[in-house]
């Protein structure tokens, strides 16, 4: 079975095995001491491996803080991701900020970043991948309670939540994460000409979404559906990785832009 393998920075990029879990919460067991706040969100477990998350509406499809915690001493210092693996049903977005909150003794620190609905895995860099960050994570500290506002609260205007459920399988705070894609629709999509001068395109397919990152993990630019041609010419030459999205699975190319 051929497996598409990045080398270096590959982990901080894919989501779907884990080396080097700080914790990891599989739900096996009952809701691993995760509650709400608030009466819009009913947390439960479904006797199995999952947290069940209901929302529960006034009946206008309107709710208010979707908050899930846990009162957990992590120790931030080995933490750079955050991961989640879920179900997501009746959701009114395909795409929503996610909110990940950390109290400690120095003060209450924010990451967020957008999820995809569909996609059922969802990861991201908390110490400098992150859309906004109100108050940069510091090298330091304990957590005395760990939130994650799901969706944020900047989603929730303008759209009907009666129905909305999400069941979870795991949550994860990461030092990185690395790669095991199995054969699949996705390991046949490849970017050309590589290297490159001025675009590139994708062949084997379409895919769903593309994401252009530099050698640190930085993200560079999104591309949100398949196109025929993607512009890199305002990139400086080097190395840079192409992180191919397609039916739920992704894949990582390297890319060299002369």
């Amino acid at each position: 079975m051929k497996t598409k393998h990045v080398l270096s920075i590959v982990a901080l990029f894919s989501m779907i095995c884990v080396l080097n879990a700080q914790k990891t919460w599989d739900f096996k067991t009952g809701t691993d001491g995760w509650s709400s706040y608030g009466a819009d969100y009913a947390v439960t477990h479904d006797g199995s491996d999952k947290l069940l998350l209901a929302l529960s509406t006034a009946g206008d499809g309107t709710i208010d803080y979707p908050t899930i915690y846990v009162d957990y001493p992590l120790d931030v210092s080995t933490v750079n991701y955050f991961q989640m693996k879920f179900n997501a049903t009746n959701w009114p977005k395909a795409n929503v900020l996610v909110n990940v909150y950390f109290e400690l003794p120095s003060g209450h620190y924010y990451a967020n970043q957008t999820m995809n609905v569909a996609s059922g895995e969802f990861s991201f860099h908390i110490r400098n991948q992150v859309q906004h960050t109100w108050n940069v994570l510091p090298a330091t500290g304990t957590s005395s309670r760990i939130r994650i506002e799901l969706p944020h609260n900047s989603e929730l205007a303008g759209s009907n939540w009666n129905g909305t459920s999400i069941s979870i399988d795991e949550i994860s705070f990461l030092n990185q994460l690395t790669t095991d894609l199995n054969e699949s629709s996705v390991n046949k999509l490849s970017v050309y000409p590589n290297p490159t001068m001025e675009s590139f395109g994708v062949k084997g397919g379409a895919y769903d979404q593309l994401n252009i990152f530099d050698a640190t993990g930085k993200l560079l630019k999104s591309v949100a559906k398949s196109s025929e041609s993607i512009s890199v010419s305002n990139l400086a030459k080097g190395l840079y990785f192409v992180e191919i999205q397609s039916n739920g699975q992704k894949s990582i190319e390297k890319l060299i832009v002369k």
